[in-house]
């Protein structure tokens, strides 16, 4: 009996060792749960069992984790791992597979040693080796032992370590980064809020193009994380290494600065960093605009005097390496015959309406009504305006200081000329009308009033009201009904008629577009136009006094006159 007993026992520990399992696994759940406890902390992670499972990806790898209570999430990672570049090192998990017959499976991490323990098979030291000369290690030598099988390392985690951020940061201090960590990373623990609580916006002073990447070698590397912002390019955010020291200078233009302008995407002023090329400050302003004229660039040096300067061709390779001296400029001009943005805004009564594109000097008015479909029915011709934003709108005070002062200089103008010119300007808009006429144009066919227009122009066809506004001195100001063949006096008798102290004699015709005063005689009553009824002028007592005084002594004079002519006349008779 007892011999049967030590049999059974022997079958079913042969059995939990072919399953791969241990005999503690076999105890009723809470037993084996006090055991667990016993045996590990809570907090530990329990490595997957030699030859359980093989895992086919990092995911499952990390849920396998989780599954034991353990919440660890994957890093981000920005690309596939280089595994020419990529050092192994203390904390690494890899999988060792082994694709055969029977194919197996190993997870396990690299030692504070640099090493791996491989059942059955013994110790090998893979760190400081790069993931790809650690896989061609491991094939050849676990190659000695397992003849007929594939021999795999592959990384599925990759360790953690502290480096230190120093400097001009908000937070400076230790912190914790993975190997697939790069240098902004760190930059950016250590410029986060302190709490939750912490709502604080103001960050130090830092250079982005100054940051020093002290590596435990004594090695150390520039960081210009202001271009690898702007370009993207990995190579300007190395990878971090365990026992890195990050050094973040405070911005300085004191000692030197490099500048761009003209037709790039963003023109500025940036730090500079001693092996600055041409290149360099491109990439830093985001490269040039298409309608850039890079063969004519200019490179401004200061040789301690002086800027000297030097025309360069931004396209030629040769040019781009080109170091920069401190406080060099660089000008990049616009290539005019690159532009093509040239447009005219139409509205009003058309049938399309919109902003339509127009070449340079050379589409006329006539080809833009065209292709906005032509004039509806509301339209009216002859308050159809082209307007033209005049350059450099200046404020009214500015026009008066820059051109009154030259006008007065000018001769043979008088004053009530130079008032009436100075009342004009001191009216002109920011847009200004362009000379045509519209009726003539579409209506009478006639070509010299078809202009050319310009970039920026808008054509405004406003709708036909078919009246006339009366005002001034009428009994009932408005709006009139047009009818054509009207005079003056017709739409003022449509308006009720005079109102006391009007002075129909002096009614003007006032343009609808123009706002030009005419004498009703000598224009004809469009529909928008004004018809304007003035009221005597009260003259003040003392203007009429003055007027009397003003004649008087010109009367004077002239009887003055008169008389020395006779006594002049009388004397050489007598002679």
């Amino acid at each position: 009996m007892l011999a049967n007993m030590k049999r059974l026992l022997f079958l079913v520990f042969v059995f939990c060792l072919a399953a791969g399992t241990s005999p503690a696994q076999l105890l009723p759940q809470q037993q084996q749960g006090t055991s667990q406890q016993q045996q590990q902390p809570s907090t530990s992670i329990q490595m997957p069992q030699i030859g359980s499972s093989m895992f086919t990806s990092s995911t499952e790898f990390f849920r396998n984790l989780q599954s034991q209570g353990m919440l660890v999430q994957p890093p981000p990672y920005d690309r596939s791992v280089d595994t020419n570049s990529y050092v192994l090192g203390p904390g690494d998990i890899v999988n060792l597979g082994v694709w055969g017959p029977t194919p197996i499976s190993y997870n396990m991490s690299v030692t504070p040693e640099g090493s791996i323990i491989i059942p059955t098979f013994g110790v090998v030291r893979i760190g400081g080796m790069t993931l790809a000369e650690a896989k061609a290690y491991v094939r050849r030598e676990l190659s000695k032992q397992f003849k007929n099988g594939a021999i795999t390392l592959t990384l599925i985690y990759p360790r953690s370590f502290y480096v230190i951020v120093s400097g001009r940061v908000r937070n400076p201090g230790r912190y914790t980064v993975t190997s697939f960590d790069r240098v902004d990373r760190a930059f950016e623990l250590a410029n986060l809020p302190r709490s939750a609580n912490d709502t604080t916006t103001v960050y130090p002073n830092f250079s982005l193009r100054r940051i020093e990447l002290l590596h435990r070698d004594g090695s150390v590397q520039n960081v210009d994380l202001l271009k690898f912002f702007m370009t993207g390019n990995l190579s300007d955010d190395p990878y971090l290494r365990a026992g890195d020291a990050i050094v973040v200078p405070g911005e300085n233009f004191a000692s030197g600065s490099i500048s761009i302008s003209g037709a790039v995407k963003m023109p500025g002023n940036f730090e500079y960093v001693p092996g600055d090329r041409i290149k360099d400050l491109l990439e830093l302003s985001g490269g040039l605009t298409g309608l850039a004229d890079s063969a004519h660039a200019r490179i401004l040096n200061w040789n301690g005097k002086v800027y000297e300067e030097k025309t360069v061709d931004l396209k030629d390779t040769t040019t781009l390496d080109r170091p920069l001296a401190v406080n060099s400029r660089v000008v990049v001009p616009t290539d005019w015959s690159k532009v093509n943005d040239y447009y005219v805004w139409v509205g009003g009564q058309v049938n399309s309406p919109g902003i339509y594109p127009i070449s340079v000097d050379s589409t006329k008015l006539s080809t833009i009504i065209n292709l906005a479909g032509g004039f509806t029915k509301w339209a009216s011709l002859p308050k159809a305006v082209i307007y033209r934003r005049r350059p450099g709108a200046y404020s009214r005070q500015a026009i008066m200081l820059d051109t009154l002062s030259y006008i007065f200089r000018a001769t043979g103008i008088s004053q009530e000329q130079l008032e009436d010119f100075s009342h004009e300007l001191l009216m002109r808009p920011s847009t200004e009308l362009v000379s045509t006429n519209f009726v003539k144009l579409f209506a009478d066919k006639d070509e010299k009033y078809d202009c050319t227009l310009r970039s920026g122009d808008s054509i405004y066809v406003p709708r036909n009201t078919y009246s006339v506004y009366v005002y001034g001195q009428v009994k009932y100001p408005g709006y009139v009904q047009y009818h054509d063949g009207w005079g003056y006096k017709d739409y003022i008798h449509a308006a009720g008629g005079p109102a006391q102290d009007a002075k129909t004699g002096d009614t003007k015709v006032i343009k609808g577009v123009t706002y030009q005063w005419y004498s009703p005689g000598n224009t004809t009553i469009e529909p928008g136009d004004f018809v304007y009824v003035p009221k005597p002028t009260i003259k003040p007592q003392l203007y009429s006094w003055d007027l009397f005084k003003d004649v008087l002594t010109t009367v004077g004079a002239v009887a003055s006159i008169a008389t020395t002519i006779v006594l002049v006349i009388r004397t050489s008779q007598g002679k």
